[in-house]
């Protein structure tokens, strides 16, 4: 049995612990609640933006566009987004891992990096990230998406790389975040399946100034929307998995606080058993010396 003085010393370290968890808990759901909201707005824009693109692919008709066809190449871009710290459960690990099985088998990649977490992982793993967007994780901003989208599409119209994939965790719900990798770049049909068309079918379609002037507008908006779209979902399920994994550590807390509150009230006690005994066993010694 553990001494009272080293039990102490537990549940002190125990208890400035849980103090710890319980702020990380309240912060990250004040960030869950701006999270959602976030992702709430987005998630409107988000649909309607596949469904028009969905629509344009439907009616592309022999228009030729360098982000519509697909590139016999193998080189590949990854923008890998995860959080810049841990504490958060399996979700960097899970998005993480995801992507790096992803990568396998590609010999010819590039890592974009949103995130510590990813550029330290990469780093483990002896592949060194080509580009890092530090510190843009924690507040998703549109002008972030922006930078992000034109330097993909900056060399991806330089001929530098053959497709460009974004591995993100998407938020299905509060308690189930789902870790995803979706291409961005060539913009192909058989991405869309699924995906309900906003507006009927049309013979033809008119583009103006020109079908080139229109897609070269149109895709990195789409681009813009889709990868803040990532940085959202991602953000709202790094606060949903932290609130998780806090709310379960300050239970933990609890549980161990029990045992080594009994521990110790049994350590008390034997220590006053122990006491008593040697003070009825003394005054019968002095009894029997008389």
């Amino acid at each position: 049995m553990s001494s009272i003085a080293e039990i102490r010393h537990r549940i002190k370290v125990v208890s400035e612990t849980q103090k710890i968890t319980k702020a990380m808990y309240l912060i990250s759901s004040s960030k869950r609640r701006k999270a959602v909201q976030m992702h709430d707005r987005n998630l409107i824009y988000f649909n309607k933006v596949r469904a028009d693109i969905r629509f344009i692919l439907d009616n592309l008709g022999d228009v030729r566009h360098e982000f519509f066809h697909p590139r016999s190449g193998v080189r590949t871009a990854y923008l890998v987004i995860s959080a810049d710290k841990g504490m958060c459960g399996g979700y960097n690990q899970n998005v993480l891992n995801l992507a790096y099985q992803h990568m396998k088998g590609r010999d010819e990649r590039f890592i974009f990096t949103v995130g510590q977490m990813t550029r330290e992982y990469f780093e483990r793993k002896g592949m060194q990230p080509d580009v890092e967007f530090l510190h843009i994780i924690q507040k998703p901003m549109l002008q972030d998406a922006r930078a992000i989208t034109e330097s993909l599409c900056e060399l991806y119209e330089q001929n530098m790389m053959d497709e460009v994939y974004v591995a993100y965790t998407h938020m299905e719900s509060a308690i189930k975040q789902t870790p995803r990798v979706m291409r961005l770049l060539p913009i192909l049909h058989e991405d869309f399946d699924g995906v309900e068309t906003l507006q009927p079918g049309r013979a033809t379609l008119s583009y103006h100034p020109s079908k080139q002037a229109v897609l070269d507008a149109l895709v990195p908006q789409y681009l813009v929307g889709q990868i803040y779209g990532a940085l959202v979902h991602s953000f709202a399920s790094e606060q949903c998995a932290r609130m998780a994994a806090m709310d379960a550590s300050t239970r933990n807390a609890d549980e161990m606080l029990t045992k080594l509150t009994l521990e110790m009230n049994r350590a008390r006690q034997a220590a006053i058993t122990q006491e008593l005994t040697e003070i009825i066993s003394g005054a019968e010694f002095q009894a029997t010396q008389r």
